[in-house]
Order: C-alpha cells, then structure tokens, then sequence
C-alpha cells in the first residue's frame, strides 16, 4: 500500500511538471499572439471611431441643409440625397469594422476561457502556486467580463447601422440599379421624342417607347427626389363584357423609383377599370380582340397628378426601336435591347 501511494504521488508530479512545462512552453506563443490581437483590435477600433465623427458630420451637414422630418433619402434637395448616400457608404463600413471587432473579442473570449482552464489544471489544491493560480484566474474572469460587455454593446450598434441601412436602402437605388437608369438613359435620348397627351390611358407601341423614355429621364433626373422601393400599390382589374363581370383580379404594381411603378397584366376584350388606391382609370379593348399581355405604368408625383399608361408588350416589342430600359424589373419577362 505505502509504494502504490509513493508511485500514485510521483505520478501526480509528473503529470504537474509536464502541465507546468506545457504552460511555459506556450506562453511566449500565447504572449505573442495576444499582442498582435490588441493591435489588430486597437486598430479596429481606431478606424470605427474615425468612420463614426465621419457619420457624425454627414449628420450635421444633412440638419443643416434639410432640418424637415423627411428622411434624407427621400429629399428634394439633390445635395442632401448625395449625403445620404455617403452616409449608407459609412454605415456599410462600420458594419464591416463592428462584425471584425467582434469576432476578435470572441476570440479573445474564448482564449482566455482555454487560458484559465490551463490555470485550474497547473494549480494543485494545495500547492503553493495555487493561491497565485486562483488570483490570475480571478484576473481573467474580469477580463473575460469587460470583453463580453464590449461585445454586446458592439451587438446593439451592429443592429442599429442595420436597422438604418434597411430604411436608406428601401429609398436610395442600388449601384446596380444606377448603372441600369444610366443605360437606359443613353437609349432614351437616342430615341425620337413622340409627341402624346399624358392623360392618355391607352396607348400604342411607339406612344409606350415614348411613356419609358419618360420615365427614364425622370429616374435620371437629380432634381427629383427618391420614394420608397420596398412598397408596393394594390390594383383591382375589373373586366366587363356586354355588361357583364368576367373577370376580376388584384395585381401589385412594383416600384422602380422616384414615385414611379410598373406591372405585367393580362388585359381581356371589353371594358378594364383600373382601381388604385381610389383613383381609377378605364382602359377599352375591342370586343372581339383576344386577351393580350399589357405593361402598366403609374407615376404619382407627390401633390400632383397621377399618370396611368397601359400598352400591349407586343406592339412595344414591335417598334423598331423601341426603348426598352435595363430599369425593367427582371420578372417582366421583357428582354432589353438597351444594353
């Protein structure tokens, strides 16, 4: 019994030497890499109270210029528009910085979880490295306290640039978007302008040529502000014949832009009442023509009138050249030949 007991304990010094070994072995790899860790947070956290006085004064710039509720994006003021897009640039690299700095303090988390684990293992109950064993252990928990709370706070700044990009984002085009109504624009001022009353409900191919081309330099246009692309309009179709309800649906329009919106529909002969949001237009097909795919555009001009046109896509696709805008929404089915 007494030299199992000596071999037990000798095992258990060995076992202590070797942790004790292990530890002394890895803490200038550990030391190292902590240090480049805070340098790399250090800078991290430099760059994002730089992009953030940065975010600051675009703030201040935009209340000085516009100190109306409208949201900045939504302006009339095409300076205040451009702030507005500097600022969702800003917001889109602090995202960026925040999501670094926060693995990193994970990271470091979860080093100094591993670290103080090492710490317990090393410490024998009794042996005098315990009572320092216990105090770094103590050290560490606080520093693992003090990251966490970095941490969540980091979080919530995280959810609030989100939150304010997905507002600026339902109203500001993307760059794709942009590089579409620029396309689209150098077609249209290559087309002939067609004259055309713009209280014409139906029109023809080369008048439809004509109502994109509109609406073109419309979205080109600096001095007309955005409007929200993240909703859409209801419109109720109502088709009669001889009298009679044959056919009833609801279709949404889609906004493309600057209180712009588009739609696909399937027109059948008779009499069409267009509803949307209590205005109505009526649109006349012959009794005897068959059904026919129809593109609808509305524009609603805030404090003006709306502009409803509805054209058959094959007579637009028809004209020779036709403009066709990479703005189309892709779910229109209408190929561009405007590049």
């Amino acid at each position: 019994m007494r030299a199992l007991t000596i071999d037990n304990g000798g095992t258990c010094l060995r076992r202590l030497r070797v942790a004790a070994c292990a530890c002394l072995l890895l803490a200038p790899l550990s030391a190292a890499a902590a240090g480049d860790d805070a340098q790399a947070l250090q800078a991290l956290t430099a760059e994002r109270t730089r992009l953030t006085a940065e975010l600051d004064q675009y703030h201040a710039a935009v209340l000085l210029l516009d100190s109306s509720d409208v949201p900045p994006e939504q302006s009339g003021d095409p300076a205040v528009r451009k702030l507005a897009e500097e600022m969702v640039s800003l917001k889109t690299q602090l995202i960026a910085v925040v999501r670094s700095e926060v693995n990193l303090l994970q990271q470091q988390i979860a080093a100094s979880r591993a670290h103080e684990t090492a710490l317990a293992d090393t410490a024998a109950p009794r042996s005098p490295a315990a009572a320092d064993g216990t105090a770094r252990a103590s050290q560490l928990e606080a520093t693992v306290e003090r990251e966490r709370e970095a941490v969540q706070r980091l979080h919530q700044l995280l959810e609030e640039y989100h939150t304010d990009l997905q507002e600026a984002t339902a109203t500001l085009p993307s760059e794709e978007e942009l590089a579409q109504r620029e396309r689209a624009l150098r077609d249209a001022q290559a087309q002939a302008r067609i004259p055309f009353s713009t209280d014409k409900v139906r029109l023809n191919g080369a008048e439809g040529s004509t109502a994109l081309t509109q609406i073109t330099r419309r979205l080109m246009d600096a001095n007309i502000p955005e409007s929200r692309r993240d909703i859409a309009l209801i419109c109720v179709i109502k088709t009669r014949l001889y009298g009679t309800l044959v056919g009833s649906e609801s279709r949404s329009l889609k906004p493309v832009g600057k209180n712009h919106y588009i739609a696909r529909v399937r027109l059948h002969p008779g009499t069409t009442t267009l509803n949307i949001q209590e205005q109505s237009w009526e649109v006349q097909l012959p009794d005897h023509a068959n059904a026919a795919d129809y593109l609808l555009t509305l524009y609603r001009p805030p404090g003006g009138t709306a502009e409803l046109h509805v054209f058959a896509v094959h007579d637009l696709l028809a004209e020779q050249d036709a403009h066709i805008p990479a703005w189309l929404p892709a779910e229109l089915k209408i190929t561009s030949r405007a590049g």
